[in-house]
């Protein structure tokens, strides 16, 4: 006897991939159960069969037994139970990110994609343009659901939630690490040691030494598939310059792995969120490209900073070939102990203290830098989406119709004839190159529209593209500079209470050396962004700027071409 189960949310599946479409209080036999990454075969009343997720579904009367009581939705394996599986821990789907039933409220916005709602982020950045994508709703979306109770419609979704980092951070140990109640002890590798050392523009992190920076390109999308077919997706290959020979197969899911194990290691370090993630139109090629552009850009990110670069998971990433060696080492980062709070524990700064005055003035400026940046990033993103879109449309076709009226005129031109004795009505030379000249100058602006079609992808796009990364890399720093703020009111805290004589000189020293810990944390990693900022943005300026003037010039070209065509008659 099969399994019944009733469908408590709706889900539109994809019939390309092998998914069920399914409706609120639909009844469906349950046809396999181990087909596992959180999906069933099911069967619908017509006979349609299909995956479906399991989360989605809640048994009904009359089931096998083990499975749970009517009302009771499915149990589905914990985080844990997942990573002690066999062979398909990580074949779970690449819409299904987060844990099942655990709807985070979104709202969705005119063109389909679902934002995150404004208590997950410090500021709501949400722009008025629908067409912007950005960290603040960065396309991240799965399969909307439905969940009705006495009338009430809520909306989720499978896609992850995002929660404050420095919330769970403080819950998972730095507020004990800050006060010094964190007494378990662990073992740094010498390895792991992290070091900040003075230089002339202030606190940095340590190079690792020698030419410790790479690159990893990102090539090669394949369809693939597992189940016999029934699951498809995307794998790319990566190469990474320190050994041309190595060659990596890596999903959007494995990417998204490790965005986790990293957010979760480097509390005080910005790690911007991946690209777009889409549920339709995954296997389109212009939406492959424009998903491996976003992770080559992201990897670049990763790849240029003398931290991330440089861990234990993050090499074991880019570089394990070995299936075999591949689950230890990524069971190995799973179970890292250095993680949030800890890493903390693996930083040496300098010897030299911090002054609490000077530091609170230095985060208070970065923090109006970094919302004054939040904000111009919001303008400049509209204005360039609504500059391209003006290329594409209103500008070609202005150009078309310009080029179409010249060649209206040219062709009244062409019924030109000359009364003549002789009967040869024929126009003079003059007139046959003067109508050509026209006839050209009509096919130079209809060309001149195309330009302003194409044009967005060489400039405008990519620009685009660039501001979208650096707007989902400003957003990871409000967190830090709560975190931050709340350290500097803790070591204030404990400097009065040390007054007070409430506490011991050398309890509210030692909290303050570890504040500075966290401080020069901050400062090396606002010292590292703002170097690769001013780098950044200047390479992107000159490669904006360079295609505008190749495209103005050949405008130009074109113009003087036609002009030409003129002067010869």
């Amino acid at each position: 006897m099969h399994l019944r189960a009733r469908v408590m949310y709706d889900f539109d599946g994809e019939a390309a991939n092998g998914e069920l479409t399914i409706k609120e209080d639909e009844v469906l036999n349950i046809l396999r159960q181990d087909v596992g990454d959180g999906w069933w075969e099911a069967e619908n009343s017509q006979g349609v069969k299909g995956l479906v997720p399991q989360a989605y579904c809640e048994a009904v009367d009359g089931t096998q037994d083990g499975v749970s009581s009517p009302g009771s939705s499915v149990p589905s394996p914990s985080y844990d139970d997942r990573q002690d599986g066999v062979d398909e821990e990580w074949d779970y789907d690449e819409e299904w990110d987060g844990e099942p039933g655990s709807p985070t409220p979104q709202t969705q916005a005119p063109n389909g994609v679902y934002r995150q709602s404004s208590q997950t982020s410090q500021w709501s950045v949400s722009s008025t343009d629908s067409g912007l994508n950005g960290q603040g709703n960065y396309g991240l979306h799965g399969a909307n659901r439905h969940m009705k109770r006495g009338g009430e419609v809520k909306t989720g979704t499978v896609s992850k939630t995002f929660k404050s980092r420095f919330s769970v951070f403080a819950k998972s140990g730095g507020e004990a690490y800050l006060l010094g109640a964190d007494t378990k002890k662990r073992h740094i590798p010498a390895n792991t040691e992290v070091r900040i050392v003075e230089s002339d523009e202030g606190p940095m992190w340590e190079d690792p030494g020698g030419d410790w920076r790479f690159t990893c390109e990102i090539t090669n999308p394949k369809k693939e598939s597992k189940l016999k077919g029934m699951k498809s997706f995307i794998a790319y290959q990566l190469t990474p310059s320190f050994n041309t020979g190595i060659r990596v197969s890596r999903r959007y899911k494995h990417f998204d792995w490790l965005y986790e194990r990293l957010s979760e290691k480097f509390t005080l370090i910005c790690v911007p969120q991946l690209p777009d993630k889409q549920v339709t139109g995954r296997y389109e090629e212009s939406f492959i490209e424009r998903r491996m552009d976003g992770l080559q850009r992201w990897m670049a990110r990763m790849t240029s900073h003398p931290i991330i670069s440089q861990c234990d998971a993050f090499q074991h990433f880019i570089s394990c070939t070995d299936e075999k060696q591949w689950k230890v080492g990524k069971r190995k980062a799973e179970k890292d102990e250095l993680v949030g709070a800890a890493f903390l524990q693996t930083i040496t700064p300098p010897d030299t203290g911090l002054e609490v005055a000077h530091v609170e003035t230095q985060h208070d400026n970065f923090a109006k830098f970094v919302k004054s940046m939040n904000d111009s990033m919001v303008v400049i993103q509209q204005t360039f989406h609504e500059s391209r879109k003006r290329h594409m449309g209103p500008f070609k076709r202005e150009y078309q119709k310009v080029g179409q009226s010249f060649n209206a005129i040219a062709e009244s031109f062409e019924i030109d004839t000359r009364p003549r004795v002789n009967g040869n009505d024929a126009p003079p030379q003059e007139s046959v190159r003067l109508t050509d000249a026209v006839k050209n100058t009509g096919k130079t602006y209809e060309d001149i529209g195309l330009f302003f079609a194409q044009q967005p992808s060489k400039d405008l796009i990519p620009f685009e593209d660039f501001l979208r990364e650096y707007h989902g890399m400003i957003q990871t720093f409000p967190d830090m500079i709560q975190f931050h703020k709340h350290t500097i009111s803790t070591v204030k805290e404990c400097q009065k209470q040390r007054e007070d004589q409430k506490m011991d000189f050398e309890e509210a020293e030692s909290v303050k050396q570890r504040a500075d810990v966290v401080s020069y944390a901050m400062m090396a990693e606002i010292n590292h962004f703002q170097d690769e900022r001013v780098r950044n943005f200047k390479e992107a300026m000159e490669g904006f700027l360079t295609e505008q003037i190749k495209f103005y010039q050949n405008v130009t070209a074109k113009l003087e071409d036609a002009l030409g065509k003129f002067q010869d008659i």
